[in-house]
């Protein structure tokens, strides 16, 4: 019997997996053929698992080092959809020696493609860019703030 949400809980560990491995590979296999990242409300999101890996490179060679860590999700399944909410935290060091943290949510839609679970949109925004040591500008959670139904 398949448990959609710890293959869910375990998609995310493999996105954040790539992240700390860099490797672009294990990082796009976590995202749907058409699946799209949007970056903040309003941006226009990244379609495509090649233009997210191509992409997801570029951005990755101006931060040499990255932690990320990714919570536990709020997820919900109804058929081959899911949906879910994931909070992330990363100290990045810029490829110019600035360190900074970053705490954010991802608000995510997920299909089932080929029998596993994948990203079919994953929308970021950040709820806190600063100092390492928290003394920067909190932006709050995001509004509207979608509700989680069970």
């Amino acid at each position: 019997m398949r448990n959609d949400i710890q293959e869910i809980q375990t998609l995310a560990q493999v996105y954040a997996d790539g992240v700390m491995q860099r490797d672009a590979e294990i990082w796009g296999s976590t995202w749907a053929e058409d699946g799209q990242w949007q970056l903040g409300s309003g941006a226009a999101p990244i379609r495509g698992r090649e233009n997210l890996k191509t992409f997801w490179t570029g951005i990755m060679e101006g931060y040499p080092n990255v932690l990320h860590w990714v919570q536990p999700g709020l997820i919900s399944v109804t058929g081959e959809k899911a949906r879910a909410r994931f909070y992330i935290q990363e100290n990045i060091k810029d490829a110019q020696g600035n360190s900074f943290r970053v705490a954010g949510v991802y608000n995510d839609i997920l299909t089932r493609e080929a029998g596993e679970w994948r990203f079919l949109l994953r929308k970021f925004d950040t709820l806190y860019r600063g100092p390492v040591d928290m003394s920067g500008a909190w932006s709050g959670y995001p509004d509207p703030a979608p509700q989680h139904t069970k």
